[in-house]
């Protein structure tokens, strides 16, 4: 499932441009999770429709008769913030170098820091999910992963000799 919106690389103005409606974020997330198709989360079927005035739940399968969106069966389940919000929460956190704060992030989003702690959780949860919206080439600067062996817990060390 590859976009050819990359969210990490973008400014905030070009983020904003591409997003201007909560309609241009949930687009946006449905060509991401169904590129090559949309199907039923429920039964895998492709005979969908789509429901005019069923606004949570859009879409319904033919074979089971689930009411489904892009949301259903992802870390954006069962959430009342908007999508363009979500998307902005996954922007600010693989743009910043140190992290966001769950109180920073409600000041940027104008949500309160409890929901700013609740979207950091579920959006970190995703990017541990194997296969999920975040998978793929992940691109990480200025980052160091390890550390010296001496430097080590002895429980840590790798026993290598001298490293």
């Amino acid at each position: 499932m590859k976009t050819n919106i990359n969210l990490g690389i973008i400014s905030v103005y070009e983020f904003m441009q591409k997003f201007p409606t909560e309609d241009s974020a949930r687009l946006h997330l449905e060509a991401r999770r169904w590129a090559s198709g949309r199907f039923c989360p429920a039964c895998a079927s492709v005979r969908t429709v789509e429901v005019k005035g069923h606004k949570p739940m859009p879409y319904r399968c033919q074979d089971c008769r689930a009411h489904f969106s892009v949301r259903t069966g992802t870390v954006l389940a069962e959430s009342k913030v908007g999508l363009q919000k979500w998307l902005m929460a996954i922007y600010m956190l693989h743009t910043s170098r140190k992290g966001v704060s769950s109180i920073q992030m409600a000041k940027q989003l104008g949500v309160t820091q409890k929901t700013a702690w609740f979207l950091d959780h579920r959006i970190r949860e995703a990017m541990r999910q194997r296969g999920g919206i975040f998978s793929g080439t992940i691109e990480v600067d200025e980052t160091f992963i390890g550390g010296k062996e001496k430097n080590k817990h002895a429980d840590r060390k790798l026993h290598l000799g001298n490293v």
